[in-house]
């Protein structure tokens, strides 16, 4: 494949920013090919190693012991392992608990809106839960989360949202402890965050996601995993010798397969092209810092303790965890905190950010943002001139058109499967559809098809607006630039969207 052929692909680019999670990278795994050729034939192809792609393969795994099968699975990575998204984003372990319950409501119906937001709840514990059983050294951590208001129609908004949750579901608000603080001296005492004007705190932690990433596939390997790093998929077709098999072809050769699972997010479209409509490649920033004297130990305020969501307005959404160490011992080491957003200084320049994937650029205006950040929220800051800030970098996210994820077999393609499309939230969001379309593969490997039974445990187990139904496939709906504030006639409907949920939808909630 030639140079030139290569960048007109949709296809990671060359010399990427270097992120703080890629400063300790597994030298085992970095450029990693279990075999020196590709194998002609495998059971599985999962194609990406970020999050996704890790706990697929792991969840495969433990899915063939149940079935008391060998399955062979290869792990196709375009670039390094793992050095996409997962290794670009924020750490954050962050569920959405109440903002946009109205607008998901008014669409979808309460118990379902409901449902989303119990979702990505479950995800803090499922991933406390995993990293126990497996003993994962990624720095996680349980915490709180505050989410802070700084505009009074936002913290309207935010308020009847959670009173519309809380009406509907008592239960599950009670069960998810979330805490609202109405009084701005109250929330600032509690945060140490100045001018928010109201807040909710609940359940939220962080973790080293590249660590966890890679400890999964080292555990996938140790049970039979092919990683086989620098090998993009350049195209999925249905094999012309044998029937019901997929050819998937990389610049190394061609894999034939019953089976394909797509994690690769915002580079799905480079060998899915049916998906150009539906998931973009959506370019963000983040920046590691170094505490201040003021925010350390044996100092006033002290250390911050707590994870954020800083709401600035439509699209314009900040998030920050303060790192804890790092090993097996918190307080030990690095304790850099992890800062992402900065959408003020680009938003308004769709070239910027909008189906761009240069993860090679700084994005413009971040550098500036993130230096005046601290101090201009935190009270009693007093870092130095350039905030602190270590370093900066860009990431490219995988933005769905509805702003949902994109979990199931492709409606046309039997066989082949989609998890992708987690638009900037991933993280609460991927552990339950890794577990939920590996248990749909499983089925598939084992009957030949998928049971009705194993369809029913999957559409249990996920948000039904998550589901790759016909309708969602062939939709032509773009709902992007309008829940970043930068749209079309959708723009008056958002109300309450950000990087998360970016929930506000092109209806009005009316309850």
């Amino acid at each position: 494949m030639s140079s030139s052929e290569n960048s007109d692909r949709l296809l990671p680019v060359k010399n990427r920013l270097e992120p703080f999670w890629l400063c300790e990278r597994d030298p085992v795994l970095q450029n990693a090919r279990t075999t020196p050729e590709l194998p002609r034939a495998v059971d599985v192809v999962v194609v990406g190693s970020g999050l996704t792609g890790a706990m697929i393969a792991y969840h495969l795994y433990l899915e063939a012991e149940k079935m008391g099968k060998r399955i062979n699975v290869i792990m196709l990575e375009a670039d390094e392992v793992c050095s996409g998204a997962t290794a670009r984003n924020g750490g954050h372990c962050k569920p959405i608990p109440f903002v946009g319950f109205r607008s998901e409501a008014a669409k979808h119906g309460q118990t379902i809106a409901n449902h989303l937001l119990t979702f990505e709840a479950a995800a803090l514990k499922q991933y406390a839960d995993l990293v126990t059983k497996e003993d994962i050294s990624c720095d996680m951590h349980v915490t709180r989360a505050f989410d802070i208001f700084f505009r009074e129609d936002d913290a309207a908004s935010g308020k009847k949202d959670y009173e519309a949750r809380k009406a509907a579901f008592p239960r599950d608000v009670a069960g998810q402890d979330i805490r609202t603080v109405h009084d701005p001296k109250e929330l600032e005492k509690l945060t140490g965050i100045k001018g928010g004007c109201y807040g909710a705190s609940y359940p939220a932690g962080h973790l080293w996601p590249y660590k966890l990433a890679t400890a999964l596939i080292h555990i996938a390997i140790g049970k039979g995993l092919n990683l086989q790093t620098h090998t993009p998929v350049l195209s999925i077709k249905e094999s012309t010798t044998q029937p019901g098999q997929w050819e998937v072809t990389t610049p190394r050769g061609s894999i034939t397969t019953g089976q394909v699972i797509v994690a690769s997010n915002a580079y799905t479209s480079g060998f899915l092209p049916e998906f150009k409509d539906l998931i973009f490649p959506v370019r963000g920033t983040a920046c590691s810092i170094t505490p201040a004297p003021s925010h350390s130990h044996g100092a006033l305020p002290g250390p911050i303790k707590y994870t954020y969501g800083f709401r600035h307005g439509p699209g314009e959404v900040d998030y920050m965890i303060p790192r804890q160490g790092r090993g097996r011992i918190p307080g030990v080491g690095d304790r850099s905190l992890i800062l992402g957003g900065a959408k003020g200084g680009f938003l308004n320049d769709l070239t910027q950010w909008y189906d761009n994937k240069r993860d090679d650029q700084y994005m413009p205006g971040a550098k500036e943002y993130f230096a005046g950040f601290m101090k201009k929220h935190f009270a009693d800051w007093n870092g130095d001139e350039k905030g602190n800030v270590d370093k900066v970098w860009s990431g490219v996210l995988g933005y769905s058109a509805d702003l949902l994820p994109y979990v199931g077999e492709v409606p046309d393609k039997p066989g082949v499967f989609v998890c992708a499309g987690f638009t900037g939230h991933g993280m609460p969001r991927i552990p339950g559809c890794s577990a939920a379309i590996s248990s749909l593969v499983a089925s598939r490997i084992q009957n030949g098809f998928i049971t009705a039974s194993a369809q029913k445990t999957f559409h249990d187990a996920l948000p039904q607006p998550y589901w790759l139904t016909g309708e969602r496939y062939t939709s032509k709906v773009n709902l992007i630039k309008a829940a970043m504030g930068q749209g079309d006639e959708t723009k008056g409907a958002l109300e309450n969207s950000d990087e998360a949920v970016l929930a506000g939808r092109a209806v009005r909630a009316k309850l």
